[in-house]
């Protein structure tokens, strides 16, 4: 009787509680290390302030509009202004005359052909899907969903 009586009072722990011993510290670490990187100001922002506040962000750079991104092997830039006109730089992806490719510095030309919003961050022009530049977290292929793991490159 002695000896059935140690066997119920020694502890055996379970497989939920290796588990739990095994993976919070860890969840606990990534917590730890990449709360503080969050910018809590825009995590509950709604889609138009947050079209708005690129808008802003590229009228204090310089820019005719918010930069869309393709992600192909040339990686060209669109640009879209409040009012939805597409705007291309001239160069290599987007070819003007001649004259205006000869003066220095940087020239926009209007894209022809519309421009349709499919998200907050995703435009549709030119017969490609093109992401916000600024919504871009990592390398990734723009389609109508907005950027998805992987690369074309």
């Amino acid at each position: 009787m002695h000896q059935n009586q140690k066997i119920k009072n020694s502890k055996s722990y379970g497989i939920w509680s290796w588990v739990g011993a095994l993976y919070a510290p860890i969840i606990f670490w990534v917590l730890f290390v990449n709360l503080p990187k969050v910018e809590w100001k825009y995590v509950f922002e709604s889609n138009k302030t947050r079209v708005a506040r690129h808008h802003q962000k590229a009228k204090n750079i310089g820019l005719p509009g918010i930069p869309y991104w393709r992600n192909t092997g040339t990686a060209a830039i669109l640009y879209v202004n409040e009012e939805g006109k597409a705007y291309a730089m001239c160069g290599p992806d987007f070819f003007c005359s001649e004259k205006l490719n000869a003066k220095t510095g940087i020239h926009y030309l209007p894209v022809a052909g519309g421009v349709k919003r499919i998200k907050s961050n995703v435009i549709f022009a030119l017969n490609n899907y093109w992401c916000d530049s600024y919504d871009i977290k990592n390398s990734g292929k723009c389609r109508s969903g907005g950027w998805v793991n992987g690369s074309e490159r």
